[in-house]
């Protein structure tokens, strides 16, 4: 089951693969902080919400959200939190 925690570290993990030798992979990557200012480009951020989603298992940017309008890394972390959290909740009632 994943928790808000796993999913920050699921992120966060993430953004340091893709950005390399950008950051130490014992940096921390400051959760209010832009992706501009963890490094990432357009480019960069479509190719994070591939790995999450191959990662964490869905993809929560279908139907009414939108990547545009995620700016932080708290936000990514949640909006990953919520659709994991409904996925497991469906489940749990299957």
């Amino acid at each position: 089951m994943l928790n808000d925690a796993h999913i920050t570290d699921i992120v966060t993990s993430a953004i340091i693969d893709l950005l390399g030798d950008l950051h130490d992979e014992h940096d921390d990557i400051p959760l209010d902080a832009t992706f501009a200012e963890v490094g990432l480009n357009s480019l960069m951020l479509a190719r994070l919400v591939i790995a999450l989603e191959t990662e964490v298992g869905v993809d929560p940017f279908t139907g009414d959200r939108s990547i545009v309008d995620v700016h932080t890394v708290r936000e990514l972390v949640a909006v990953y939190a919520e659709v994991a959290g409904d996925e497991q909740s469906a489940a749990l009632a299957r």
